[in-house]
């Protein structure tokens, strides 16, 4: 599929998301958020896809949602009305950031070249890995705004970083340099801007050599375990392993381990 706001290019089975609206710093409207779900849910079901890069050019992330876009939207974007009487255009629509890629059970990484705020933010948190240049800067939003956090970023904060940094976070909006997110876990490398595509390449690399259906199995029960008790996720795990030993996956893993060679992983 051709995309008008997102540049896609795959290459050894790394696919790279780049968002595409310098104009606009890259924030979204509604067009772009459809095609950002789009692009995922595409590259979710694509074979030729192990791992899943997430970027922006130019000098930002992306800084959120388009206010623009959203006053003519609208009205009156100012007035209290407008959650209730769009609940699902355009505000409701942004919620696709966080449901697409936590149903994506590919490995997603960030790579965050420059400011991220509001929207920016929760797409960048429910990613599962996180790499900022030191360029990048760090900024909830909403609160601002008069609005409370939303697109999961209550749910998904406090797991990434302690509660009461999460909870100061979210609540003053301050803008966060590259340094702070990496000393509370919010990112887990910060490199000099020349290095973040290729420290994401890297991480993308050995992500997509690991076999598919493993990876992926790996990922869905890790989110699970978030939701679940000690004695359910045994199960599930065993469950899970009867399935994978059925695997021509698993078979060149045992295979390759007895004969000493590095194994070569199909999906299958």
């Amino acid at each position: 599929m051709t995309y008008k706001n997102i540049l896609l290019n795959k290459e050894n089975y790394v696919s790279t998301v780049t968002l595409n609206k310098p104009e606009r710093h890259n924030a979204m409207d509604a067009a772009s958020l459809r095609e950002f779900s789009q692009c995922i849910d595409e590259l979710t079901n694509d074979d030729e896809t192990r791992a899943i890069i997430i970027t922006g050019s130019g000098r930002f992330f992306c800084p959120g949602m388009d206010l623009g876009a959203v006053a003519q939207a609208v009205d009156d974007p100012m007035s209290i009305d407008m959650g209730r009487s769009t609940l699902l255009q355009p505000f409701g629509l942004a919620q696709v950031v966080p449901t697409c890629l936590r149903a994506c059970y590919k490995p997603t990484i960030a790579a965050v070249n420059g400011a991220v705020a509001g929207m920016g933010l929760a797409m960048i948190c429910h990613c599962d890995y996180r790499i900022a240049s030191e360029q990048a800067t760090f900024t909830p939003g909403f609160i601002s705004l008069g609005m409370a956090a939303e697109l999961g970023l209550t749910y998904i904060l406090p797991r990434l970083m302690p509660l009461p940094v999460a909870l100061e976070f979210l609540s003053t909006g301050e803008r966060k340099d590259a340094g702070w997110a990496e000393r509370f876990g919010l990112v887990r490398e910060v490199v000099p801007p020349e290095g973040l595509m290729p420290a994401a390449q890297t991480l993308a690399g050995k992500l997509a050599k690991m076999p598919p259906l493993a990876l992926q199995t790996l990922k869905q029960l890790i989110y699970q375990a978030l939701e679940t008790n000690f004695d359910v996720q045994l199960r599930t795990e065993g469950h899970a392993s009867s399935i994978l030993t059925q695997t021509e996956d698993y078979k060149e893993g045992v295979l390759s381990f007895l004969e000493k060679r590095p194994p070569v992983f199909r999906g299958r």
